[in-house]
């Protein structure tokens, strides 16, 4: 008891390393003998299978993609997401076998959801691309509701300033995602992480209120695209919908039921830890490492059920009836691999640094405008001035005409 108290504490011992929690510690006779004081190593082997089954529907669906590589200019993007189940559930599967370095091995996994909704947003940008070029230099005026709620006009949907908007709204959530893994990773080596409660002490309940504003705003940037281009969507049977759920739905459920749900009832004692005494190994499992390994279930669990919507959502129908429409040549195995995944690093990079020129060039094109807002303003002004002096001059005369005051005295012969 005196354990998790000092576990709940804040700030802890600094470091990583702990002599609690699974090593693991198995013992297959054991297990099969007394099955409920083995129920960590029975979480473990149903994560495990989970897992398998992950890799296996994955590599299903990018050999499908590999075979029918016809269109790369959205199946690269499709590749990319389609790594982020199984990579995300492994990562997790391995902080379930050392939970005291789950924060460590989980910036990696953060790592891989960063680029799972960035490929995603770049996706959806590729599908739109044929209609921002019909569309041409033409404003596209729009109205539609944030979250639908808040009521927005754009003016041109097509135009620079939405999409640069949109850039920033949708790029602050995978950058601020790994600057947050870093500073979890920091502050849990210097022992001010705490995440076993939410003490204002430590980093972590300011951690999660950041990252429940990042996610918000891209929740409300994404639903908003998805809003716009509503029309464009259904033109060319796109399935934008289908697709952000298979990224956004997981996140969405691992950070408000994983994060933030176990979090709470950690905090109110509904977790509870063990002492070891119940265990086959005799090691002692404090509440975090039971929130970390219930957190580790739920989140194999959903990448089993994303996964198979992937089949649906991220396979390459489109890309075959292309093909079959335009007779688009198709990629070879080894460069599809190549353009898939090879080059992606250094495009993520550069999509990132082009985000920072367009937003740069947005600011002083809006700083043109209002120049020349302002001008135009004082422009009018001074012609409006200029355009009424000769009539209240004239007015002045007239008027001085008519008053006896002013009428020149006449000389007296």
């Amino acid at each position: 008891m005196d354990s998790e108290i000092d576990a709940k504490s804040c700030p802890t011992e600094p470091g990583f390393r702990t002599i609690a929690g699974f090593n693991p510690g198995l013992n297959w006779r054991d297990l099969l003998v007394h099955p409920d004081e083995n129920w960590h190593i029975w979480g473990w082997m149903l994560c495990l299978l989970l897992i398998l089954i992950i890799w296996i529907v994955t590599l299903v669906n990018i050999t499908r993609h590999i075979r029918n590589y016809y269109d790369p200019s959205i199946q690269r993007h499709k590749l990319r997401v389609l790594l982020y189940p199984p990579v995300y559930a492994t990562l997790a599967w391995f902080s379930y076998l050392r939970y005291d370095y789950s924060t460590t091995i989980r910036f990696f996994a953060t790592l891989f959801e960063s680029f799972a909704v960035f490929n995603l947003y770049i996706c959806l940008q590729a599908y739109i691309s044929p209609f921002r070029e019909e569309a041409g230099d033409a404003k596209v005026p729009v109205r539609t509701k944030v979250l639908g709620l808040y009521p927005i006009r754009i003016k041109s949907k097509f135009g620079m300033h939405y999409r640069v908007i949109t850039d920033i709204l949708v790029f602050q959530y995978p950058i601020w995602a790994i600057i947050d893994a870093l500073a979890s990773i920091a502050s849990e080596a210097k022992g001010y992480y705490c995440a076993e409660t939410y003490n204002f002490h430590g980093a972590y309940v300011y951690l999660t209120i950041i990252n429940f504003t990042s996610l918000s705003i891209i929740l409300a940037a994404l639903f908003t695209y998805l809003a716009v281009f509503e029309e464009e969507w259904k033109r060319g049977n796109i399935t934008a919908h289908g697709m952000f759920w298979c990224v956004k739905g997981p996140i969405m459920i691992i950070f408000y039921f994983g994060d933030i749900l176990l979090s709470i009832l950690e905090t109110k004692d509904v977790i509870k830890g063990t002492d070891g005494t119940q265990s086959g190994d005799d090691l002692a499992w404090p509440s975090a490492a039971v929130k970390n390994g219930v957190y580790v279930i739920i989140i194999c669990t959903v990448m089993v059920v994303v996964s198979f919507m992937m089949l649906k959502y991220f396979g390459p129908q489109d890309a075959v009836l292309k093909h079959m429409e335009d007779d688009a040549p198709r990629m070879s195995g080894w460069m599809a691999l190549v353009d898939g995944y090879l080059s992606y690093l250094p495009e993520f990079f550069h999509k990132v640094l082009l985000c920072g020129v367009d937003s740069y060039r947005l600011a002083r094109k809006r700083a043109k405008l209002r120049a020349r807002r302002r001008r135009e303003m004082y422009t009018v002004g001074n012609n409006s001035t200029h355009a009424l002096a000769p009539v209240i001059s004239e007015d002045k005369r007239s008027s001085a005409g008519n008053n006896p005051l002013f009428q020149p005295r006449q000389e007296q012969v």
